[in-house]
């Protein structure tokens, strides 16, 4: 179905059957990675407001509830992503307290970078609600940090570590950390031992490991082959997300 703040019901590799929610203008993010499948951040900001408004997204997500595709297929999840960070929107904690009223039987999710919790603290309650939050950490160096994420500068990899132990800390639901492995630059023998003893600080109930499906933001992007993942998610302690075949031009 088409609308301005939702999409969907897609297929996500990792999570069946879900409606997304987009909370943010193209390109709106705290991170400019290079592999990101949206294209290169064109707002790099870690400010917090109503980016668009809470309650046309209310609206979109009340009609999609009476319409007859959610009768027939409801969805397993709903969905945080879309054109950025989520929790940049400031409304985030009051748009999942409606939608937990509103589909009462659905799994909420959150899919976030992970890097706005230590310096918004007003996130770790905004989140209660959630029943997975799905988190990033693609570095535990500074030079893979500046080389993959590209953050903005006042994300440190200390602070990106700190916004990741409070959010453990603090969240009680179901916490999968992702990791996005790019080959030649968080694959080595170096790199992995950074990741691993920072994955054993944040201690995520699930390690995903992730690699590039779509087109890049940046040329040159390259995947280590499945048989290495396959060794990374191994020596990590987790699982290689699996790939579909195309079914959707988002998958989450």
């Amino acid at each position: 179905m088409a609308q301005k703040y939702i999409f969907g019901p897609i297929i996500s590799r990792r999570l069946g059957s879900s409606l997304g929610i987009n909370l943010l203008p193209y390109k709106t993010c705290s991170l400019n990675c290079i592999y990101c499948e949206c294209g290169i951040t064109t707002d790099l900001t870690i400010e917090r407001k109503e980016y668009v408004p809470t309650l046309e997204v209310m609206e979109s997500l009340k009609k999609y509830a009476t319409s007859s595709r959610f009768r027939n297929a409801p969805p397993y999840c709903i969905t945080f992503a879309g054109w950025g960070e989520p929790t940049l929107h400031s409304s985030l904690g009051e748009i999942a307290h409606f939608i937990k009223k509103l589909f009462p039987e659905q799994k909420l999710v959150l899919i976030t970078n992970g890097t706005l919790f230590a310096f918004h603290e007003e996130l770790l309650e905004e989140i209660q609600e959630m029943d997975i939050i799905i988190p990033s950490l693609d570095a535990a160096s500074y030079q893979a940090l500046q080389m993959i994420d590209r953050p903005h500068p006042q994300i440190t990899l200390n602070s990106y570590l700190e916004s990741l132990t409070k959010l453990r800390k603090h969240f009680p639901g179901e916490m999968w950390l992702e990791i996005f492995i790019v080959e030649g630059i968080n694959d080595s023998e170096r790199e992995l031992d950074f990741l691993k003893e920072k994955i054993a600080l944040i201690s995520p109930n699930r390690v995903q490991i992730n690699a590039l499906d779509r087109k890049p933001a940046q040329e040159g992007v390259k995947s280590p082959p499945l048989s290495r993942l396959e060794e990374i998610a191994h020596f990590l302690g987790g699982e290689v997300i699996p790939f579909l075949p195309r079914v959707s031009t988002v998958v989450v």
